[in-house]
């Protein structure tokens, strides 16, 4: 996959407005034109990653938050079987609840329950 920038430019821009900047501003920042930095921000130019460490560095975030639409390291996204996995424990959690069932269960227990991996399936 290849950086989205218009996605990224969405995020410099979101936190830019947080932090209550202008293009200008955050342009003067770290060294670009302001025209050049709304174009990174609309997606239309690239910035090289020495600008991209000075924005970054400027807005606060590190580069992962402004790739985050493009990474696909696999930290945030999980097979059809994790999820499956997921879902059941999540599911046998709300029933407990709905049942009543963790009230009558000692408080140790629901704490290491807490605790587990519910993509572990070896637990």
């Amino acid at each position: 996959m290849i950086v989205d920038y218009t996605l990224m430019g969405n995020r410099m821009k979101m936190k830019r407005r947080s932090k209550k900047l202008s293009q200008k501003e955050l342009a003067k920042a770290v060294r670009v034109s302001p025209s050049f930095y709304g174009n990174i921000e609309r997606g239309l130019r690239v910035p090289s990653v020495d600008t991209l460490v000075a924005i970054a560095n400027a807005l606060g975030v590190g580069l992962d938050f402004l790739l985050a639409d493009s990474l696909t390291n696999g930290t945030d996204r999980h097979t059809p079987e994790e999820m499956a996995v997921l879902f059941r424990y999540l599911r046998e959690r709300i029933e407990e609840l709905d049942y009543g069932t963790v009230d009558d269960t000692p408080r140790d227990t629901l704490d290491a329950d807490l605790e587990k991996d519910p993509l572990d399936t070896q637990q």
